[in-house]
């Protein structure tokens, strides 16, 4: 990848599951939702920043644009996972973007509903390679595919805003 270049990955953190997309110059070259399993402890916390640390080492990531947290929506261990990740980004130099759903959804849904449906389309418009994680997560009852929908529009409203 391009030194100067703006290679980003989008964490939507959980303290079940974490969705992670990878960017640069628009381009996405990974997706998915890890499963967290396992009681909430210091070795699920190493788990999060090991995976984190895997994709920034693999990808040569300079970037990580993340879920702001919701105040009343967030858990005091999912407040904690958040501030460890920006701790150990700051460790390793790097930029550190917050977005929230919120202000996710007005970059990408200008004239559209501010939806979690909507912006997974918009996503998909985007990158039309997410056309089947999107059928997949209209047939399933368990929505944690969302979760990797919200990371790559993280990703892309990093790579918009900058």
């Amino acid at each position: 990848m391009l030194k100067n270049s703006l290679r980003i990955i989008g964490i939507n953190p959980g303290t079940r599951y974490i969705g992670l997309a990878v960017i640069q110059d628009m381009n996405i070259f990974d997706w998915r939702v890890k499963l967290l399993e396992g009681p909430w402890s210091k070795k699920k916390i190493d788990k999060v920043t090991g995976i984190i640390s895997e994709y920034i080492d693999f990808y040569n990531l300079n970037t990580i644009a993340l879920k702001k947290l919701h105040p009343s929506r967030s858990s005091r261990y999912l407040k904690h996972l958040v501030e460890r990740i920006k701790y150990f980004s700051k460790k390793r130099k790097l930029k550190v973007r917050e977005y929230s759903i919120k202000e996710v959804e007005e970059v990408f849904l200008v004239d559209e509903k501010h939806n979690k449906k909507n912006l997974a389309e918009k996503m998909v418009s985007l990158f039309p390679c997410l056309a089947h994680e999107l059928r997949k997560e209209k047939s399933n009852k368990n929505r944690y595919h969302m979760r990797m929908f919200e990371a790559v529009a993280l990703a892309a409203c990093c790579f918009q805003k900058n």
